[in-house]
């Protein structure tokens, strides 16, 4: 097998005497300490000290401590790296360099243009180790490399500054097919009290699916994917936590429900069915291996892999693909080291991908177990666990909340009959109910969709009251 040639660090772009320059300023001000954050924080940083140096002063920034030399060179007391530079002197002669303020923005965009050179350098290198080691395939080579060249241009491919008299006559188009019900590019979610309150899932849309585990939300998306795929569009799923066996399963029982004869997908598994649900099954079976639906299965939980997968499953569809539901967002790997960084990358890419593809992506996300010790436990913003970005990134956030699962694990003993009945009335209220909250929309309301909910067929139909 041939050797490896990594590109030397030396050879990597970089500039030290400008990162000594910026965190000489910013030790003196913490204005611009977000705006670095935002660009790639401790990333930036070409030198692994001067990343720490910065994940120091975004502490104090961020606890609202004073920010100096001497306040840096308190916290990183015992700092190998620091020491070996000269410690304390180190810090107070990169103060004594440090730029003015007007000149910060431009060091931060030149060290963020560095950053990226950088992520491009190690994304060709690792490509190029990929080839020599022959292990992966060029599709999925070609698709990693593509999403870090995305991810490193931070939303590329835009076509550069657009007039408003554009803007403006796309806007036309848009409300004009909107007006007229022709050619609409938004695809509906086939849930009435959902495209109640969002006019669609838009092209070029990142839509963000929260909540904690058992609340619904892969079966809201599967629903809205067959509900999507009746209506004759493409749809794709990245099914990245079942295997595509199981969720053509719930698709089969959700079918039968539909069709009035539901079979519960556990009690398919398990072989407890009789002879005319058999015939049901056939039927709905007939019926769903219709739908233009295809599975992206857990081989492709590598971003590069979803790249590859999702373009070549578009280019196989008649008509194309309309909406890719990735199930879920934090099983996608990337070669980024920390998890900020590829939860970042996961974000940019996911966005990029809809942006080329001209398709609203739907990506699921687990939330924080904070909600957990809450009285109210329907989600808000600050739960969406690890995926800040996501969460900037996205067009709309949606949450799943099911309150019947909480109640159910509250039951009292019988002998407190006062407290028990009390339970068994509110299990009855709240029994079959699914809250769909849309927490965040930027070109609509925010509210909560109320739909019916059956977990045993992955039935949801409306009907609150």
């Amino acid at each position: 097998m041939n050797a490896v040639s990594y590109i030397h660090p030396q050879n990597t772009p970089h500039m030290i005497e400008a990162e000594q320059q910026l965190l000489g300023a910013i030790m003196f001000t913490g204005e611009f300490v977000p705006s670095i954050i935002q660009r790639g924080g401790a990333g930036l940083f070409f030198d692994p000290v001067h990343a720490r140096i910065f994940e120091r002063i975004a502490e104090k920034d961020k606890q609202g401590h004073l920010i100096s030399p001497v306040t840096i060179a308190d916290v990183m007391r015992g700092d190998e790296g620091l020491g070996e530079l000269g410690g304390s002197g180190y810090l107070a002669r990169m103060a004594g360099a440090a730029i003015s303020p007007h000149a910060i923005p431009s060091y931060i965009d030149m060290l963020s243009d560095l950053s990226s050179k950088r992520r491009l350098v190690t994304a060709m290198s690792e490509a190029r180790a990929s080839i020599d080691r022959g292990d992966e395939t060029a599709a999925i080579i070609a698709g990693r490399l593509e999403a870090a060249m995305i991810e490193a241009s931070v939303g590329g491919g835009s076509g550069g500054p657009v007039s408003i008299a554009k803007a403006t006559a796309l806007a036309m188009t848009q409300a004009y097919a909107a007006y007229s019900g022709e050619g609409e590019s938004a695809v509906r979610t086939g849930l009435p009290s959902l495209d109640a309150l969002m006019s669609g899932l838009y092209p070029g849309e990142l839509i963000l699916l929260g909540g904690r585990p058992s609340m619904g939300k892969t079966a809201v998306s599967l629903s809205i994917g067959m509900n999507v795929a009746r209506a004759g569009h493409g749809v794709v799923i990245a099914s990245l936590e079942m295997n595509p066996e199981a969720m053509a399963l719930r698709a089969l029982s959700e079918a039968t429900a539909q069709a009035g004869n539901g079979v519960a997908y556990s009690d398919i598994r398990r072989g407890s069915i009789n002879e005319p649900q058999i015939r049901s099954m056939i039927e709905a079976s007939e019926v769903v291996g219709e739908l233009p639906i295809m599975f992206l299965s857990r081989n492709y939980s590598d971003l590069g892999a979803l790249f590859a997968g999702a373009k070549q499953a578009h280019r196989m569809m008649q008509g194309g693909m309309k909406l890719l539901i990735v199930d879920y967002a934090q099983l996608l790997r990337t070669n980024a080291k920390s998890r900020y960084e590829q939860i970042t990358e996961i974000s940019i890419a996911l966005k990029a991908l809809a942006g080329q593809l001209n398709i609203p992506v739907m990506a699921l996300s687990q939330l924080s177990r904070a909600i957990e010790s809450r009285d109210d436990k329907r989600p808000m913003m600050s739960d969406l666990r690890e995926s800040g970005q996501l969460e900037q990134d996205a067009d709309a956030v949606l949450f799943c909340y099911r309150d019947e699962y909480y109640l159910e694990r509250e039951r009292p003993d019988e002998a407190d009959a006062l407290a028990y009945s009390a339970w068994k009335d509110a299990m009855h209220n709240t029994k079959g109910k699914l809250e769909v909250i849309v927490a965040k929309q930027r070109q609509g309301e925010i509210g909560t969709a109320h739909m019916r909910f059956n977990p045993a067929t992955n039935m949801i139909w409306e009907g609150w009251n």
